[in-house]
């Protein structure tokens, strides 16, 4: 049996991905700063919850729902469309409604509250901003098995997630492993998308994608070039080297 694959709703991409994200995988997406991790996971929620009626949410640890809003309007997205099928959960609110002790169970309250969503109206699609944002505030202690324990619960949770991780900074600019430093929750991914900042002469930089790996799928392994225009983004082949 075909496993059901998910569009991303992003020019060029599916045909990277074999066809689309397995439905129930989670995704590492890897990449310094200023890769458009955060850009290009909120326009697939968006694109999806827009074209086929997806219910997306994206779950920010690191900017408030009001910073991520103010910041998706300027890049172009119809926030409008699709304000009944894309949320919004940030650490404000969620550290509201656990108060500030550190005894309070903070990942069984995004546990909970994950499922009480699906509950109510369904969940199709998640993004997860940032894994590292989520080790501080969960406090893991045993790093692989709390990761092991977590990705497991999100497929149980039947939604397909995308998880932003930041790449080692200490790694050149030009290419970075983007499983250095990272061994653990990249053997527990169902797949690997890398971002990254290409140097293509003395001025100019070009942003690229790869797909390191995706289970259950034929997909390209070399970098595409990711160009983002009027407010979408398209994968094109390299031309420049």
């Amino acid at each position: 049996m075909e496993t059901k694959k998910i569009p991303t709703c992003v020019d060029g991409l599916d045909d990277v991905l074999g066809g689309g994200i397995p439905a129930g995988h989670v995704v590492l997406v890897s990449g310094l700063p200023g890769t458009m991790k955060s850009t290009l996971t909120f326009a697939i929620l968006h694109g999806n919850a827009r074209d086929h009626g997806a219910k997306a949410l994206y779950v920010s640890l690191e900017q408030t729902r009001k910073s991520l809003e103010a910041q998706m309007a300027a890049m172009g997205f119809d926030l409008d469309a699709t304000r009944g099928d894309v949320h919004i959960l940030d650490v404000g609110s969620i550290q509201k409604e656990l108060g500030r002790s550190a005894t309070k169970p903070w990942m069984e309250f995004l546990r909970r509250t994950l499922e009480t969503k699906k509950e109510i109206d369904g969940i199709d699609l998640v993004v997860l901003d940032s894994l590292e944002a989520l080790e501080v505030l969960a406090k893991f202690e045993d790093r692989r098995s709390d990761l092991f324990a977590f990705f497991e619960w999100l497929r149980d949770l039947g939604a397909t997630t995308l998880v932003l991780a930041e790449a080692a900074a200490d790694l050149p600019f030009l290419g970075a492993d983007p499983t250095h430093g990272r061994k653990d929750e990249a053997y527990l991914a169902d797949g690997i998308v890398e971002l990254k900042m290409h140097q293509i002469s003395d001025v100019d930089v070009q942003r690229r994608l790869r797909v390191v790996k995706m289970r259950g799928s034929n997909h390209l392994t070399g970098f595409h070039a990711l160009v983002f225009e009027d407010g979408r983004f398209q994968i094109t082949r390299v031309i420049s080297l």
